[in-house]
């Protein structure tokens, strides 16, 4: 029994750190999946770039995850709410807010049309609003419209969609941390993650099984979606405690990974009402989620294992460069969707239809690293002044691999 326990807890330790490089490898791959969900169906109706949307479960397992290991280890902090939220603070709204003042500012020049539900978005509410956007209730969240300047006065949109998701995210900072301060027990944390994606599959089924319309609306609905949250906070606390060989782990964990994927293929290849998006499928809207929650975690616990291959796969300087600018390139990349979508029969005419792909995401990296480099950073660079935090290292300058100097220590993701 000693013994037993002995390796338990080392392959725990072995798990736990306050870093993780391989996570920035992780992030890019979850990148890439929005990514392609979003711009390749433009190019290509292969079935596998609609599944390109589990890449924002990913993000939500791993803030679930990253989020409750920080608070959770900080309880015995006096400053434990301050330091939270000052670091989160720093991280996020530079970015966020920035972006909507430069709309602000804009707007006399380029004649943004703004509406109540857009305002939604800079309060972190729009997710909730989303879905009667999408069934014309009201005027959508996700676009803002403006007349443009090179085509004559024709309507154009930049395409805001992709900040649902940073609503449901800062929604969860804003509750999860006082139930841990309060709670403490990691058993009845671990109670309540538990608990909490039950119940949120239960109330996922009864709404597919008694509402007639579309059940991939409640894809962006925050309640409907914790489980996903919880499912990394979960791994977190669990990691925290006793548990088997770190073989047994890498075992299971492939076999997750492996057969995940394939269960919800198999059932939705079935799907006879050839749905756009698999979240559409009414087992995926309810079964489906959880199942790519836990196989998220089954990824995540592979990666933070630095013997496995995937975790080797993960530490590739190109891959962590671009999961460390993964903030700036998901808000980024949706942006000139729009103007994409419209230049797509000039681009296949001239058989340059690979600038579908390769326009927006040039976009995307250039505006990523700006941002990054003259604006978050600065604001990052306070952390180690205005909230310090034990074991911490400054946020590094996301430098593109090829000019050697990727470093290869245990560097924080600038998303932590």
């Amino acid at each position: 029994m000693t013994n037993l326990s002995a390796s338990s807890c080392g392959a725990s330790s072995r798990l736990i750190s306050p870093f993780y490089p391989s996570l920035d490898g992780l992030r890019a791959i979850a990148f890439f999946m929005v990514f392609l969900v979003h711009y390749a169906p433009m190019l290509s109706t292969a079935p596998i770039w609609r599944w390109g949307w589990v890449g924002v479960d990913l993000f939500f397992v791993l803030s679930g995850f990253l989020i409750t290991g920080i608070l959770f280890d900080s309880l015995q902090r006096n400053d434990y709410f301050r330091t939270f939220y000052k670091r989160r603070s720093l991280r996020i709204f530079p970015l966020f807010y920035g972006f909507w003042i430069a709309l602000l500012l804009l707007t006399p020049i380029l004649h943004f049309q703004w509406n109540r539900y857009i305002l939604s978005l800079p309060l972190y509410i729009g997710n909730f609003f989303y879905a009667g956007g999408m069934l014309n209730q009201h005027a959508a969240t996700s676009d803002i419209i403006f007349p443009s300047l090179i085509h004559h006065g024709q309507l154009m949109a930049i395409n805001l969609s992709a900040l649902w998701s940073l609503c449901v995210e800062e929604q969860f900072y804003l509750v999860w941390p006082l139930i841990i301060f309060l709670v403490r027990s990691r058993r009845a944390l671990l109670g309540i993650c538990v608990t909490t994606m039950a119940v949120v599959l239960l109330g996922r089924v009864l709404y597919v099984h008694l509402h007639t319309g579309d059940p991939g609306l409640i894809y962006f609905n925050t309640f409907a979606r914790t489980d996903t949250l919880m499912m990394g906070a979960a791994l977190a606390l669990w990691l925290r405690g006793p548990v088997p060989s770190l073989a047994i782990l890498r075992r299971a964990a492939w076999i997750i990974l492996l057969a995940g994927p394939l269960l919800l293929f198999a059932v939705t290849s079935l799907d006879r009402q050839h749905v756009f998006l698999p979240n559409s499928d009414p087992f995926i809207a309810t079964f489906g989620y959880t199942i790519i929650a836990i196989t998220s975690a089954a990824a995540l616990l592979l990666a933070i294992d630095n013997a496995s291959p995937l975790a080797r796969v993960l530490h590739l300087a190109p891959l962590r460069f671009l999961g460390r600018l993964s903030y700036g390139l998901y808000f980024f990349h949706l942006l000139p969707s729009a103007f994409v979508l419209t230049h797509i029969p000039t681009f296949q005419s001239h058989h340059m239809g690979f600038l579908t792909l390769l326009a927006p995401f040039c976009f995307a990296l250039t505006a990523a690293w700006l941002s990054f480099r003259f604006l978050e950073s600065p604001f990052l660079r306070l952390k180690s002044r205005l909230a310090p935090q034990k074991g911490h290292i400054a946020d590094p300058i996301p430098v593109p691999p090829s000019s050697g100097r990727i470093s290869t220590g245990l560097l924080p993701s600038p998303a932590v």
